[in-house]
């Protein structure tokens, strides 16, 4: 969960060299191109991404880059602005979104 972060504490947290690899990446300040650089996905590996954003928002919300680079990684992505409410269900077996 990213939450509003921005490309500079993506780098704080690739500084650390922990392993943060996760099934589902919550995208970054609402899939603004100020967040979620190739180096942070790359380490994160997801399969999945949720972008949280408001449908026409005046900021072009999620940066045509940002979704660029998930397709490029074949990362099936659920986006706010077109899907409503995204509910995602977690079991020790499967995701269910």
């Amino acid at each position: 969960m990213t939450g509003d972060a921005e490309n500079q504490i993506e780098k704080e947290i690739l500084r650390a060299d922990e392993d943060i690899r996760a099934t589902v990446l919550k995208v970054g300040h609402h899939g603004s191109k100020t967040a979620t650089t190739q180096e942070f996905l790359d380490a994160i590996k997801p399969k999945y991404a949720l972008i949280s954003c408001g449908q026409n928002n005046k900021f072009n919300h999620p940066s045509k880059e940002v979704l660029e680079k998930l397709d490029k990684q074949d990362i099936k992505i659920f986006r706010t602005d077109e899907l409503g409410t995204v509910t995602l269900t977690i079991t020790e077996q499967e995701l269910i979104f």
